[in-house]
């Protein structure tokens, strides 16, 4: 059966996403009405959707991509208006960016036609793209610098395109195959080994300036020290599945779609405490989504670790960090301390053991000992434990 969900628009009109997933087929279709076409329109759409799965039933159906000759630009627009890529909302700001970068420049080939060269080309220009800094209240039209964008940056664009284009082979199928596979595009990037805070001193650099300059900033940061969390789980956290009793943090819808549970380090809970009680409690009287990190309008803070995180660092006297080097700062102190790989995937969410690998849900309580271990060395660079503490390493 198709899940039909319904949304007002801006304009007062009424749309209706109805998504089709059938014995191995993925089909989806909008539909925008008039308020006063709501019930007719609904049903017509459930009516498309049965007429769907008649046709694969009957093996006639042929996908309306699959009879079109789409050129990038227009398969690139119809992967956003249908909803993709399905990311927070700040994460699908950047794969737009990116996508609307590729529409420029090859939107008029014809998808069926894009071939390796077109991509190198396409990656010779980004690495002579300027960066911009963006300017508030107008997105999009940020002031062009004299410098360059890095290669991470070249490589990010490069792999949301081929994840656009992995999405058109597999469902629209109007592709056969993903010509980015294979074609060896990925630039050299900084030795990851720079991209982490070994020194203790750093580490209690970057917290101290951090602190200075916005307290819930400097959270973020121990945050991701002390427990190994991505941005996005440091962002979505909630003080509902901040249990301060039970010294636990829930994450939820993480990035490889496990949910999982972690200990609150001893070194974090009373900082944790200490800001629920002092800075939160006005705001969850007032806001049911009571996100640790909030904005007026009670959404997750995003401009903490999207703007005021970089400003910071640019400003800062050891080497340029980014704040997911900070999970790698917890991931490679882990693993120098000796802790278990199987420990630290439990910890930080990785769903592969070969994943923790390039960086060098379990009982929660067997998890809380080398987590303390872990961030009293990240802290003040000693290990706290005793004798029997060994086992949990």
């Amino acid at each position: 059966m198709a899940t039909i969900t319904e949304k007002i628009n801006k304009n007062g009109t009424i749309s209706f996403k109805a998504i089709v997933r059938y014995k191995g087929v993925f089909v989806t279709k909008t539909f925008s009405v008039k308020a006063n076409r709501k019930k007719t329109v609904r049903n017509e759409v459930e009516d498309w959707a049965r007429n769907i799965e008649i046709q694969i039933d009957n093996g006639v159906y042929r996908k309306e991509e699959k009879r079109q000759n789409y050129t990038v630009a227009k398969a690139i627009e119809k992967y956003i208006s249908d909803g993709n890529p399905k990311k927070d909302e700040s994460t699908r700001r950047k794969y737009i960016a990116a996508l609307e970068w590729f529409k420029k420049e090859i939107g008029s080939l014809p998808i069926k036609t894009l071939e390796r060269s077109d991509l190198k080309m396409c990656r010779n220009k980004l690495q002579k793209k300027h960066k911009e800094v963006p300017i508030k209240g107008k997105a999009g039209n940020g002031k062009i610098t004299d410098e360059y964008i890095s290669n991470s940056c070249v490589n990010r664009y490069l792999a949301y395109f081929s994840t656009f284009l992995s999405y058109c082979v597999n469902e629209y199928e109007i592709i056969k195959s993903n010509p980015m596979i294979g074609a060896k595009l990925k630039l050299k990037e900084n030795d990851p080994r720079k991209r982490w805070l070994k020194k203790l001193d750093e580490r209690q650099s970057l917290l101290e300036i951090c602190k200075a300059k916005n307290y819930e900033l400097y959270l973020c940061a121990l945050l991701a020290l002390t427990t190994g969390a991505r941005k996005g789980e440091v962002l979505d956290l909630t003080w509902k599945n901040t249990d301060l009793e039970n010294k636990a943090i829930y994450l939820l819808n993480t990035k490889n779609g496990d949910d999982r549970t972690v200990p609150i380090p001893d070194v974090l809970y009373p900082e944790l405490k200490a800001f629920k009680e002092q800075y939160m409690e006005k705001k969850i009287k007032k806001i049911k989504n009571n996100y640790l990190f909030i904005t007026s309008e009670g959404k997750p803070n995003a401009n903490l670790i999207e703007n005021v995180y970089p400003n910071v660092i640019s400003k800062w006297k050891y080497e340029k960090i980014t704040y997911h080097g900070l999970r790698h700062t917890y991931i490679s102190i882990a693993s120098l301390l000796g802790i278990n790989t199987t420990i630290i995937k439990k910890i930080v969410g990785h769903k592969f053991d070969s994943v923790t690998g390039g960086y060098t849900h379990a009982d929660c309580e067997s998890l809380r000992k080398p987590m303390n271990i872990v961030a009293n060395y990240m802290l003040y660079g000693k290990v706290k434990q005793k004798e029997d503490d060994n086992q949990a390493i």
